[in-house]
């Protein structure tokens, strides 16, 4: 036997790789986790004492934990109410849930940006410097989440909850503070990253939601139109034209850059308006002339899916989805899939009544109301009958954005909240929906706003992909990175 050296550097690069991880495994610190961070506990103030409430603090629990940083919440407590019953977390600490039914799915854990307030159901963790900074007992906590999770108990009643002792002393290495360093600013560069791109996602649904309120909520392009004619304006829209002459001023101003309507585009809008007798369609009952208001039934088909009992379940296989992934995937989260149904079980469902396709809509019809999925090209999932109602079989128009938009919408609300039926939990079913009165507009505004939504939807999309990768490098190099089997140097270069 004889070595071939034909490759000498590569030898020499793995053998100085290796050496090297060596030696920072071997200067890195294991201490526990109650050894390097203070513990506290919050509270709730009294919910009946209205001088605890509505101030100016932040006020996390676990239905505001979401993300990474924690900045501001919906609810917000007083200095009162800090001092009765809760208890201020300091910029830079970590507030993890150690309480709630999430944690038999995932650990909510984030850092503070600014002193806020927590409840009960949240501990508060501040680390100790001499041995690690804020954002690397982040980074530790996002790269142990599976293992920790390990520790979670459950309540009897649904909940899960972290035995805080156990993790107070579960083991954490600490490496020197340079690496501690190269560490933290990777991981920091991918958070950040991927906050950018979710935040450019927030942006892109307000102008999809702005462009579709603009067209058929507004009327905007109808009253310019209206305005340029010279024809006459029912009274009910009078404050709205006014607001679009201020608007068509401020558009002149040579201060504000706004593009105005294309001519093409705007042509195609009508210069009147005519009254429908259809309840809570237009503005007061007044749409743009041409158009018409119909039933839901008149645009597409509302329907369910095939029974599937839970005999059906597998372990893997095509993704079953329930009224909570819909949820998640509504919320532009990535679905951890609990259940799945078989291949050839997926395609005798699909042979009977069909499987969503690309542009339907999917709604949760049952408890949490109105949360709608748009399916896309790439998906292949089924769905559970009764808790989903499924929108498929464009009949007048191919419209899936302009439905998902309105179902976005303040009207859409309205229109479900008139037809829920149930009082411990509500729902609706598929003959209500059918008789929601819609907005019909031509086919060629339909097309037109389809084109300018798909841009819109497109680069979203884009963008979901680009979080999804960034999670997944994350998910597999923090651990690692965290426990000393690779370095920044050029292990993840």
């Amino acid at each position: 036997p004889f070595i071939k050296w034909h490759r000498p550097k590569r030898l020499i690069k793995r053998f100085a790789r290796t050496w090297r991880c060596w030696v920072m495994a071997n200067s890195w610190k294991t201490l526990k986790l109650g050894d390097v961070t203070k513990w506290s506990s919050g509270g709730t103030p009294k919910k009946s004492e209205a001088s605890y409430w509505d101030g100016e603090i932040p006020w996390i629990s676990a239905s505001s934990m979401e993300g990474h940083l924690y900045t501001d919440s919906k609810l917000k407590i007083t200095e009162a109410g800090l001092a009765n019953g809760s208890r201020l977390a300091p910029k830079n600490s970590i507030l993890l849930l150690v309480r709630g039914s999430i944690l038999h799915q995932k650990m909510q854990v984030g850092l503070t940006t600014r002193p806020v307030a927590f409840n009960q159901d949240v501990k508060c963790l501040v680390a100790d410097e001499e041995y690690l900074d804020p954002w690397y007992l982040l980074l530790w906590f996002k790269a142990k989440e599976q293992e920790l999770l390990t520790i979670v108990e459950s309540t009897g009643i649904g909940a899960g909850k972290f035995d805080t002792k156990l993790l107070s002393e579960y083991p954490i290495k600490i490496p020197p503070k340079d690496e501690r360093e190269k560490i933290k600013e990777f991981g920091q560069a991918l958070f950040d990253k991927s906050t950018n791109l979710i935040e450019t996602n927030q942006t892109l649904e307000q102008m999809a939601q702005a462009l579709f309120k603009s067209w058929f909520v507004d009327f905007d392009p109808v009253i310019d139109n209206a305005l340029a004619a010279g024809k006459d304006i029912p009274e009910a829209l009078q404050h709205k034209a006014e607001l679009r002459k201020q608007a068509q001023q401020l558009s002149a101003s040579p201060e504000i850059k706004s593009k105005p309507l294309p001519e093409d585009i705007r042509a195609l809008f009508p210069s009147e308006f005519e009254q429908t007798h259809v309840p809570n369609i237009g503005i007061a009952g007044w749409i743009p002339k041409g158009w018409k208001a119909c039933p839901m039934s008149e645009l597409v088909e509302v329907a369910s899916s095939k029974r599937v009992f839970a005999k059906d379940y597998v372990d893997s296989g095509v993704p079953f989805f329930r009224g909570k992934e819909i949820t998640e995937l509504s919320q532009g989260k990535k679905v951890n899939t609990e259940i799945f149904i078989t291949e050839e079980k997926y395609q005798e469902l699909k042979d009977k009544a069909g499987a969503p396709k690309e542009g339907d809509i999917l709604i949760t019809s049952v408890g949490t109301i109105g949360n709608t999925y748009l399916v896309k090209k790439s998906d292949k999932f089924y769905f559970k009958d009764g808790n989903l109602t499924w929108i498929k079989s464009y009949k007048k128009a191919f419209m899936p954005f302009y439905l998902k938009e309105w179902f976005n919408s303040n009207a859409a609300k309205d229109a479900l909240e008139r037809i829920k039926i149930g009082t411990t939990q509500q729902a609706i079913t598929i003959k209500a929906l059918n008789t929601v009165a819609m907005l019909n507009p031509t086919s060629e505004i339909i097309d037109i706003f389809e084109a300018h939504a798909k841009d819109i939807y497109q680069k979203h999309e884009a963008n979901f992909q680009q979080i999804n990768s960034l999670a997944k490098t994350r998910d597999v190099l923090l651990p690692k990175l965290i426990s000393g089997d690779i370095t920044i140097n050029e292990d993840v270069a």
